[in-house]
């Protein structure tokens, strides 16, 4: 919930709020100020309307409709001025001003839950800020409309239900004409399904409490232009040729403007359908019909309420009056100018709230409606009943929180309960509940990946990952088993840190490892080759005196031009250029559809490499931050691969070591690398 138009309502100057240092402006500043000075005046802001519902068809989801509820809530938190709201929805089941939306069973169904959750809401907030605040609904009058929503199930959320009982007819049609607010049908026309009296009558068989009705008129006519073919004097039996001059838009005309400019002007006559209780202005001469309300038949509406022990009336929209509706309104209530009635003020039915739940018998299940609560704060009484499933005996029925037992079963059973709440006027509502008694359920053993053989060479650390899960999502614990002179670290977890040992000839070992669910285990082995360490090339680097400056070979004095060597980069074919593992052969090929999870091994580009995390279709390389080298090769520098302060590399011949963190930057042509010396093993 947001505000649609900030100009008008916080920024615009008007009467009473119009001085700069006026804190609020616009419509909520007026607003306010009315509240002020009338601390009984109610005031909600209308969600919705005619162009702002496409929203509500999407509240049958639950999660948008709760974000929804909570954004209501923190406006009304941040507004304090308001005491409610109202909702606009036009209209569940379609017929608004988007014609591609509209369900009929699904937005009844969304329109109870939707009140339900405003209610509940609401009853929070009362209970936080000690305040009442009230629920009401702006609703479509035809039967056509209120047939697509279950009010009977709604009203007991809702403080009131106004009656839209106008724009019955209108310009969009030039062959059915009629009054746009009328009372009751016409005598000409007895059948009329729009009128006030059919949209009241609707919602009363749908039980709806009387006195939740508040019958709604309209302060603005509509009308039609060129109206001819008429009979009996009666232009609505006529056909127009388009909509009337409006005073905002076309076929809308706002009652100020139709008594200072039409009645009693020449060429327009006055009449009134007393049996529709509808007034109507003819012009023969253009054929302009307006058909519209006046304090006449808002008398009849406001006495017609009395009569059915209605709540009410209300108008769209004060600007357009110039008080005479108004007026009518508030004396045909009160009796014409009498005191006025002291409103009765309306109870409110209980919430009921329980909860579903799941248990595994034998045990004992609490049914919990501690949660209900009453809007008026009035006392509740509970009752609980079973409505399906195996009889069971209720403990503590009449309390907020009643016991029963169930036993232990072969397959799931489930149990349904249906708790009541009623306060002390004799309003109540319920909930439903349901308890599932579930079978124990055979515990399934934990699932092990088979690990890939390895081969390592003796010294080298590897991490060896046990990829496991278990269908009944229960914690797994691990165990290793590794031989005794192979060094190991993690033996309690996933991960095994290794270190191959000291071997002469090629050796294999067996390790095992047994992940338990705590119910049941699984072992699986994984087999490690080491081979002996690779014997030493000898070096006379460290020996032989070197000195760098006066070399005959130094940097600068060479006649050769580093950049054009035969052996500049990408040119080499030697071994530190294109390296090769000869244990890649023993690893599974890496597979760009195929998920690797940490420490996994492949082999790519004859090398072996190892995943860092999770990873799938990421190639391995150099620089590829997923993977990570452990084939122990040398290779010349890379303009892919980081290298950091300390690390060495060989470039064109030469021996490089980095002064700090570099990638990227090509040695003997940045201040990052320094010169060694000649290379001895990557040439």
């Amino acid at each position: 919930m947001a505000i649609h138009d900030p100009w008008a309502a916080l920024q615009k100057p008007q009467a009473g709020v119009s001085n700069w240092d006026d804190p609020y402006k616009g419509n909520f500043g007026q607003l306010m100020a009315m509240k002020k000075a009338n601390p009984g005046l109610k005031v909600l802001p209308s969600i919705g309307g005619w162009t702002l519902s496409d929203p509500f068809f999407k509240m049958h989801d639950p999660a948008i409709r709760a974000r929804f509820v909570a954004s209501v809530k923190d406006f009304l938190k941040t507004w304090k001025f308001f005491d409610g709201v109202d909702i606009d929805w036009e209209f569940p089941g379609g017929g608004g001003q988007n014609e591609t939306l509209g369900n009929p069973q699904q937005d009844k169904e969304t329109y109870t839950a939707l009140m339900r959750e405003l209610r509940t809401m609401m009853n929070e907030l009362s209970a936080e800020t000690g305040r009442t605040f009230e629920l009401t609904s702006a609703i479509g009058s035809g039967s056509d409309k209120i047939e697509d929503v279950d009010y009977t199930a709604a009203q007991q959320y809702m403080d009131h239900i106004f009656l839209m009982s106008y724009d019955f007819y209108g310009g969009w049609s030039n062959t059915d004409l009629g009054h746009q607010a009328a009372l009751r049908a016409p005598a000409n026309k007895p059948d009329t399904n729009y009128t006030t009296e059919n949209g009241v009558n609707a919602l009363l068989a749908q039980g709806v409490q009387p006195g939740k009705i508040v019958v709604g008129t309209a302060m603005y006519g509509r009308g039609w232009t060129g109206v001819h073919g008429y009979s009996n004097n009666n232009p609505f039996t006529g056909t127009a040729t388009g909509m009337v001059k409006g005073t905002w838009e076309p076929g809308v005309v706002d009652y100020r403007q139709i008594v200072n400019e039409y009645k009693g002007k020449a060429g327009w006559e006055y009449n009134y359908d007393a049996t529709a209780e509808a007034p109507y202005l003819f012009n023969k001469t253009t054929g302009d019909l307006i058909t519209y309300e006046d304090a006449r038949s808002a008398t009849a509406k406001g006495q017609y309420v009395l009569a059915k022990n209605l709540g009410g009336l209300f108008a769209w929209s004060i600007d357009s009056d110039t008080g005479d509706i108004l007026n009518a309104m508030n004396e045909s209530l009160t009796g014409g100018g009498a005191a006025p009635v002291d409103p009765v003020v309306p109870n409110h039915a209980p919430v009921a709230t329980a909860a579903d739940q799941s248990v595994t018998g034998p045990a004992t299940v609490t049914l919990d409606g501690s949660a209900s609560t009453d809007p008026d704060g009035d006392a509740i009484t509970y009752k609980w009943t079973q409505i399906s499933g195996p009889s069971v005996t209720i403990t503590n029925s009449t309390k907020a929180k009643a016991t029963f037992n169930v036993a232990a079963v072969t397959s799931n059973q489930t149990l349904a309960f249906r708790l009541t709440v009623t306060d002390a006027k004799g309003l109540s509502s319920t909930a439903d509940v349901q308890v599932v008694n579930k079978a124990p359920k055979a515990n399934q053993a934990p699932v092990v990946n088979q690990m890939e053989a390895v081969t390592l060479e003796a010294g080298q650390s590897y991490s060896l990952h046990a990829q496991a899960s278990d269908p009944d999502g229960d914690a797994l614990t691990y165990s290793w088993s590794v031989p005794a002179n192979m060094q190991a670290t993690g033996a309690d977890t996933a991960n095994l840190n290794i270190t191959a040992p000291d071997v002469d000839t090629e050796s294999t070992y067996t390790l095992t490892v047994v992940v338990s669910d705590g119910k049941s285990s699984v072992q699986t082995n994984v087999q490690v080759t080491v081979t002996p360490k690779a014997a030493e090339t000898p070096s006379d680097e460290g020996n032989t005196p070197f000195d760098e400056g006066n070399t005959p070979s130094d940097e600068g004095n060479t006649p050769a031009d580093e950049g054009n060597t035969p052996s500049d980069e990408g040119s080499a074919t030697n071994s530190c250029d294109n390296p090769v593992d000869a244990n890649a052969s023993k690893y599974a090929a890496w597979s760009a559809s195929k998920v690797y999870n940490a420490g996994n091994t492949v082999s790519f580009d004859n090398l072996v490499w190892k995943a860092k995390y999770w990873t799938q279709g990421n190639q391995p390389g150099f620089g590829v931050d997923a993977w990570e080298l452990v084939s122990q090769v040398k290779f010349n520098w890379r303009s892919d691969v980081v290298y950091n302060g300390g690390d060495t590399t060989t470039y064109n011949g030469y021996t490089y070591t980095a002064k700090w963190w570099t990638k990227g930057d090509k040695p003997g042509s940045s201040d990052v690398w320094v010169k060694k010396g000649p290379a001895t093993d990557c040439q």
